[in-house]
């Protein structure tokens, strides 16, 4: 597995590359050093204040370092400010299934209160002797900045908000305005029991799930993950860490032919939310951004209003019906697609 810590500086990715360092046993690399190596070698003309040019210097080289890791199947952790936004080009989806990526943000509020602690901790891991640029008006800049683009591109952030607390969740996977969306692991089988054995929930399916069946459910999303790197993933709100629903990109087959499909569940008390909404776009953007996918279809009961409404607000169109066969039953679907 590769491991990426992106983010403003001063956040603690150091930190926290150090401490899955010594809790995964994965060696990390820092874009910082192999950035002064090249530096000092002479290699490019290049001097620490040219943080875009050395991104755009860096990444490439990063990113076939990660390469070669893949193709030799070993973990690294990667750690730096140079990590660009669209990090995920040049990955197939096999690729990205072993890639975690976290982007550590801090909010203003938590710039405003805890400034001083955080010129305190400048030096946990490495020595820095001096930063004239680590002013608060420069961190309050730089992290605002990192905050929108986060916002426009398929990210997986970690907000340090009222304390300072980073925990790198190996299910992590995105995260949007509200929520945020990991794999699903044996852990959640409580979560999944109220959603998928609730009546109402499950109406389009015409039945609640026994037991046995959550159990299978859950390991079709773990055959998904492990095939493709994406398929349902429960969404949770992080601010109480409940699960509102299951949100994701399937594989659906339509008359014999495979698409990337689009698929949410929620729970029934996160109804009119507009959750479905927000993630439902959130794995849009990922097909298109992330997996290079040309269309994204979702296949809807006629008679699911609510879902039928999600896919018009996301501008999907209704292009035709086919027919699924579900527990011996033919059911009747809508096709509704959105192009690249």
């Amino acid at each position: 597995m590769i491991v990426l810590i992106a983010g403003p500086s001063h956040t603690g990715k150091t930190a926290l590359a150090q401490r899955l360092l010594e809790t995964l046993h994965y060696p990390y690399l820092s874009i910082d050093l192999l950035k002064m190596g090249l530096i000092r070698s002479g290699q490019t003309a290049l001097t620490p204040e040219d943080d875009v040019q050395l991104t755009a210097y860096l990444w490439p080289i990063v990113r076939e370092i990660l390469s070669t890791a893949l193709e030799n199947r070993q973990n690294l952790i990667v750690e730096g400010c140079y990590i660009p936004f669209d990090w995920y080009k040049g990955f197939d989806a096999q690729a990205l299934a072993q890639i975690r990526h976290y982007r550590l943000i801090m909010t203003q509020a938590y710039i405003e209160r805890h400034f001083d602690d955080i010129l305190s901790h400048a030096n946990v891991i490495e020595w820095r002797a001096g930063d004239p640029l680590c002013s608060r008006d420069f961190l309050l800049a730089d992290n605002r900045r990192e905050l929108e683009l986060s916002r426009r591109y398929p990210c997986n952030r970690i907000l340090i908000d009222g304390a300072y607390r980073v925990e790198a969740d190996p299910d992590a996977f995105l995260t949007s305005e509200r929520l945020a969306y990991r794999r699903m692991s044996e852990r959640d089988f409580p979560a999944l029991c109220r959603m998928l054995q609730d009546p109402q929930v499950m109406y389009a399916w015409e039945h609640a799930f026994s037991d046995d069946e959550v159990r299978a459910w859950l390991d079709r999303r773990h055959g998904g993950y492990a095939s493709r790197g994406y398929d349902y993933f429960l969404a949770v709100d992080p601010s109480t860490g409940e699960a509102v629903g299951q949100i994701g990109l399937l594989d659906e087959e339509i008359d014999g032919r495979h698409f990337v499909g689009l698929g949410y569940i929620l729970c029934r008390d996160a109804w009119g939310r507009g959750y479905a909404t927000e993630g439902a776009r959130t794995m849009l953007q990922y097909a298109f951004e992330a997996l290079g996918a040309e269309e994204v279809v979702a296949t809807i009961r006629p008679e699911n209003t609510a879902s039928r409404r999600v896919a018009q607000r996301l501008g999907m169109a209704l292009e035709g019906e086919y027919v699924k066969r579900y527990r011996g039953q033919d059911m009747v679907h809508l096709i509704y697609r959105a192009r690249r």
